[in-house]
């Protein structure tokens, strides 16, 4: 999970962009299975360093932003690298999906190419192309160190005309089903067929379209999260992600919410998911990724991405529930999302676990005797050993350090001051666990514990 990557080129990286003669067979098919996911990442890359390269979305301090002619954009440059090492595999990997093996006898005389596979090879082979050109320029930068604010972006419009050069965009759109609003939720569908408001119907799928497209980009790091990948290049995507989300808000405020006929919990339902959505972009771009590039160390990187991926998915979810209940009220999350059930389990399960050990700690507190000091120790080793995976990793370590603590603990008035720390540190994390979007229709109780 080191992000810190010298720059060099591989000798496969080499092969991998060598331009090779279109190739004499293409598929009269479109892409499928992993084809559609290359194909979907590789737009989504594209678009993510179109606006990787506005700085105005980066997720600076005050500071930096008043400082930008004197800071230095070289780490911002090494992420856009690795972004444009990823499209050049993306690109090989689709233009193998869209090629069948050449005819081992000449005399066989191969069949046409499909017109749109044809262009869209074309195009792949013309980014890759365009995409080592402009490697060769960051590598130089990037060597030759510090990058200025003018410099950075005269890369960002050097690398957008050349994939603009290429036509790939216009070549990917046939093959593109994906960029079409996606509600994956049958339910979803019929609530949206069931709107006899026609402008309203069409609007909200397009909402609802949405929200599904940023949780698409969201799976993306989570599955560089899940398979231990450099982290820093998710910077792109999340930048992508805000300036959408951003586009998404604006479109509810000038045009959702204007629409003639509105029942006011309609407006007052749209008017809250407009402020969900800007208090979390806040939260996340004003201060969880703040000085997200300059990061060096691979757990601070670790906590960051997941903790924003975290308040972003949960986010997305919650505002397109939210406001699906406000047209069918029985409208179940598990319905919208195949992950939220599971969610909601784990959620749940995790609750009561927090709460159960926290009345153990509040009793020990009441009741502090060396005699139960053993089996408190084994209660909150048990938990670590547990439910602590449902938690998010940036509070492990914290919950870790306690653990050590209180085993490393000399004597009662040791032990009961890290106990009562843990207790505020748990109370919290409830607090916290409560506010979760699958947990919105499963208020908590605070049963009480009996006695063991």
């Amino acid at each position: 999970m080191n992000d810190a990557q010298p720059v060099t080129t591989t000798a496969d990286e080499v092969v991998a962009e060598t331009t090779a003669p279109l190739p004499a067979l293409v598929r009269e098919t479109t892409l499928t299975g992993a084809g559609q996911r290359w194909l979907f990442e590789l737009d989504m890359l594209l678009q993510s360093l179109a606006c990787f390269f506005r700085v105005e979305l980066h997720p600076l301090s005050e500071q930096g932003r008043a400082t930008l002619a004197q800071r230095d954009f070289t780490e911002e440059l090494r992420i856009v690298r690795q972004s444009l090492l990823r499209l050049n595999y993306l690109s090989t990997e689709i233009i193998g999906a869209l090629q069948t093996p050449t005819p081992k006898s000449e005399t066989v005389p191969p069949p046409k190419l499909a017109a749109p596979n044809a262009a869209l090879v074309t195009a792949l082979y013309q980014l890759t192309e365009a995409l080592f050109d402009v490697r060769t320029v960051v590598d130089d930068l990037v060597r030759t160190k510090p990058v200025g604010y003018h410099t950075f972006t005269a890369v960002g419009r050097l690398l957008n005309q050349s994939i603009e050069r290429s036509g790939c965009h216009l070549a990917i759109q046939p093959e593109m089903q994906t960029r079409k609003p996606e509600i994956q939720s049958e339910a979803l569908r019929k609530l949206l067929l069931g709107l006899s408001d026609l402008p309203l119907r069409q609007d909200l799928r397009h909402v609802f379209g949405c929200f599904y497209r940023f949780l698409r980009y969201l799976d993306f790091i989570q599955d560089d999260l899940r398979q231990d990948r450099p982290l820093k290049g998710t910077l792109p995507v999340f930048i992508l992600v805000r300036a959408e989300t951003e586009a998404l808000i604006e479109f509810i405020e000038t045009r959702l919410m204007r629409l003639p006929n509105l029942l006011p919990d309609v407006t007052d339902a749209f008017d809250a998911t407009v402020y969900a959505l800007e208090m979390e972009l806040q939260k996340i771009y004003g201060r969880e990724l703040t000085g997200f590039a300059e990061l060096n160390q691979a757990p601070p990187i670790y906590a960051r991405v997941e903790n924003a991926h975290g308040l972003l998915r949960d986010c997305f979810q919650q505002s397109l529930v939210a406001l699906a209940v406000v047209f069918d009220p029985g409208f179940d999350g598990a319905a919208a999302f195949d992950m939220f059930q599971t969610k909601l389990e784990q959620s749940l399960h995790l609750r009561e676990d927090i709460w159960r050990l926290l009345c153990h700690l509040r009793r020990f507190e009441s009741r502090p005797e060396k005699t139960a000091v053993a089996p408190l120790i084994e209660r909150i080793t048990l938990f670590r050993d547990t439910s602590l995976r449902f938690l998010m990793y940036k509070d492990w370590d914290e919950y870790d350090r306690f653990l050590d603590t209180v085993q490393s603990a000399r004597n009662l008035e040791e032990l009961l001051k890290t106990i009562h720390l843990l207790s505020t540190f748990l109370e919290t994390l409830l607090g916290q666990i409560n506010m979760r979007a699958v947990l919105a229709n499963h208020p908590f109780d605070y049963p009480p514990l009996a006695d063991e």
